[in-house]
């Protein structure tokens, strides 16, 4: 009897912290996206104002280059723009349709919605001041993210791992 509750808490403890661990894993695929979307945006802001590149076919082109969730929302994104939908209305959907799989937090993606109001209104010089001021938010964001992982990985790992033990002290 005494083998099996060992065995129990021990699986109690290796499951917290595999659950602590999911989230300090949430934490750093937060930050590898942010990079994502910082390197479309990079590509996006040359691809319209250095090559003149209508947007559709910059998305396209970016789309190959970017990795994850952020090149199915460029690929989308260019297939909606190809039904001749409003373009801030289309970058809506794409970001509302990839949400749920995302780790951005909502501060992480006021940027990207205020960048997709902006598009389509205005030439091409204001879109790349568009991308550049976006990239700029999201580098602040990623710091903040960065340092979050950084400094949450560990505790919460340990925390996962506290909370497993103590369940296991209450069950058994």
């Amino acid at each position: 009897m005494i083998p099996l509750r060992i065995a129990l808490g021990l699986v109690l403890v290796l499951a917290g912290y595999q659950i602590g661990a999911l989230v300090a894993d949430r934490q750093r695929r937060r930050v590898l996206e942010i990079d994502a979307w910082q390197a479309l945006l990079h590509v996006l802001a040359s691809d319209v104002s250095y090559t003149a590149l209508p947007l559709g076919q910059a998305l396209r082109s970016a789309s190959r280059q970017a990795k994850g969730l952020v090149q199915e929302f460029a690929a989308g994104l260019a297939r909606r723009l190809e039904g001749h939908v409003l373009l801030a209305e289309a970058w809506q959907t794409e970001l509302d349709r990839l949400r749920p799989r995302s780790c951005l937090t909502p501060d992480d993606t006021a940027p990207l919605l205020e960048l997709g109001e902006q598009l389509g209104r205005f030439g091409r010089d204001e879109h790349r001041g568009f991308f550049l001021r976006c990239q700029e938010r999201l580098a602040l964001q990623r710091r903040e993210a960065a340092e979050e992982s950084a400094r949450g990985s560990r505790m919460w790992r340990t925390l996962g791992a506290v909370a497993g033990a103590a369940l296991a002290l209450v069950l058994l």
